[in-house]
């Protein structure tokens, strides 16, 4: 088996491994970069709406850190982990600065940036990068092909189509992971004593999602095998307004910032009925109106439909012009039609338990945007994915060269045979992994209640009991194979998390317990028991 040795190791090329890997590499580590496709031109930054909500420092916006702490936590319905919003508070403030000295761009009127103000945030914080000369459904270009270019600049070892598969320890520390070439099939070990995950959350784990095809809980399944906690596993944001014909594009939640409504097949604005926010409440608020409009006869059939004709015509071409160009190669108005929308799964609010330096509980180990949990808590503001990506991504990164300089040490040999799968034939991956979507969207999403979560749990021990007689014909499958088991692994701690918690919070909702509750303050953490079975715990918020 080939064997290559680094410092520190990052899994994931989308913004927050770019910024890992840069501030390691800054430090002076012999880094190496894996992305299963092509970093940064892949993940969900790739599609995301390339915009950062971060403290506006402009005098005039009244933000202050205090004010995006206090947001943050609001949002996260009292489970967000205080630590980490106090950080980002006190950090985001120079993200734009440091990306554009990074070479990345942003948008700007009569010579100041551009600063939008989506549902939820007290201030103008909502920072869009300059992307009008890219594809409208891959904005995040703006903000990765630089990052990217600047790492392959300073030496950074940048690995695309390599699939990390298994993390490797030997006494008690990270030593390694084991990694299979898209190209070659043939395994690759990395000898490190740091690794840091960067590979993006799991809201693929349903059927209806906007993330690209590449996230797919890899994150979660590694650190899970090799010991890590995670927590608030429950907790997915579902984005309210994704069009899905007669082409798939997001609709910028900001637009409801600025004057577009939603309505339903009766021409109602029905989302007053749900919140007194109206079409200013936030994604969860929205995405459950949406659902229960459609569920109950008042969708055309299949979707809600936002309006943006309120909105005066020069505002609406001067902030969301890509958009509107976008819109009219297929025939749609962006000031006078109505778009039809339905809710996705949009991002993954749990994730791996971390400190303020992205340490997890296992040794050498690290994790940093999406892949991490706590910040969010229950529920996620506008524009801080983005955000939390480089702000803890360089907080990885500068980490790595901590614990590097603490343990230079060449890292142990592994405690485990070294090996992947054999090729067989049987049952496409492909064909298992869609049935566990199908499952999750239909019985464990955006409105759950026991019955819903009971046929999931069935459908998922089903899946599991065929993942022995899945195919695996190349090194495609063996990715694919790998992923399938993140996947099943994240879709029991949803299962089992919803389950013990009956309440409605943030993201959150059981149909049975439509109110949130003291009891339930707080957050479930999953973590592999020394027999080897999944084990639950649940501690209170004292925040």
């Amino acid at each position: 088996m080939k064997t290559e040795n680094y410092d520190a190791v990052i899994v994931g090329g989308g913004l927050a491994g770019l910024a890992a890997a840069l501030e390691a590499r800054k430090s002076g580590l012999n880094t190496a970069l894996l992305c299963k496709s092509r970093a940064g031109r892949s993940g969900n930054t790739l599609v995301s709406g390339a915009s950062l909500s971060v403290v506006n420092g402009d005098r005039e916006s009244g933000d202050s850190e205090a004010l995006m702490e206090k947001d943050l936590l609001d949002s996260g319905a009292g489970i967000s982990d205080t630590r980490l919003c106090s950080v980002f508070s006190m950090e985001s403030g120079n993200a734009v600065r440091e990306l554009r000295d990074y070479g990345v761009k942003f948008k700007e009127i009569d010579g100041k940036p551009l600063a939008k103000q989506p549902p939820g945030h007290s201030a103008a914080r909502y920072f869009p990068s300059e992307y009008r000369n890219l594809p409208y459904t891959n904005r995040g270009l703006a903000l990765t092909v630089p990052l990217a270019e600047k790492a392959a600049g300073d030496g950074i070892s940048i690995r695309d189509r390599m699939t990390a598969v298994r993390l490797l320890k030997g006494k008690n520390r990270i030593c390694g992971l084991l990694a299979v070439d898209g190209n070659s099939g043939e395994p690759v070990f990395f000898r490190t004593g740091i690794v840091i995950l960067a590979a993006g959350g799991g809201a693929s784990l349903f059927a209806a999602n906007n993330n690209t095809a590449d996230v797919s809980c890899d994150s979660y399944g590694l650190a899970y095998e090799a010991g890590a906690v995670l927590r608030d596993m429950e907790m997915v944001q579902f984005y309210p307004s994704m069009m899905y014909e007669p082409f798939r594009v997001t609709i910028s939640n900001p637009l409801f910032g600025d004057g577009a409504v939603m309505k339903n097949s009766l021409g109602e604005q029905f989302l007053f009925r749900y919140s007194e926010s109206g079409n200013r409440a936030t994604r969860d608020v929205m995405a459950r109106a949406a659902w229960r409009e459609i569920a109950e006869g008042r969708g055309s059939p299949k979707y809600v439909f936002v309006d943006c004709s309120g909105i005066e015509k020069e505002k609406l071409m001067r902030r969301y012009g890509e958009l509107a160009g976008l819109l009219q190669k297929f025939g749609l108005d962006l000031s006078e039609d109505l778009l039809p929308v339905a809710p996705s799964a949009h991002f993954y609010l749990g994730g791996i338990v971390i400190d303020e330096r992205c340490a997890t509980s296992v040794k050498g180990l690290l994790a940093c945007g999406e892949a991490s949990g706590g910040l969010h808590g229950a529920n996620r503001l506008a524009g801080t994915a983005l955000a939390e990506a480089f702000v803890f991504g360089k907080r990885a990164g500068r980490t790595a060269a901590e614990i590097f300089r603490i343990t230079p040490d060449a890292p142990p040999a592994p405690d485990e045979e070294m090996r992947l799968p054999e090729f067989r034939d049987g049952i496409p991956v492909s064909e298992l992994t869609e049935s566990l979507r199908n499952c999750m969207w239909r019985s464990a999403s955006i409105i759950r209640n026991r019955d819903s979560l009971e046929k999931a749990r069935q459908e998922v021990d089903r899946i599991d009991s065929l993942r022995g007689e899945a195919g695996i014909r190349n090194a495609r499958e063996i990715a694919d194979h790998f992923s399938l088991n993140a996947m099943i692994a994240a879709a029991r701690m949803l299962i089992s998390c919803s389950m013990l918690r009956e309440e409605t919070r943030g993201a959150f909702c059981r149909e049975e317990f439509p109110e949130a509750t003291e009891r339930f303050k707080g957050s479930f953490f999953a973590a592999k028991n020394t027999d080897g079975e999944m084990g639950f715990r649940f501690v209170k918020n004292s925040g």
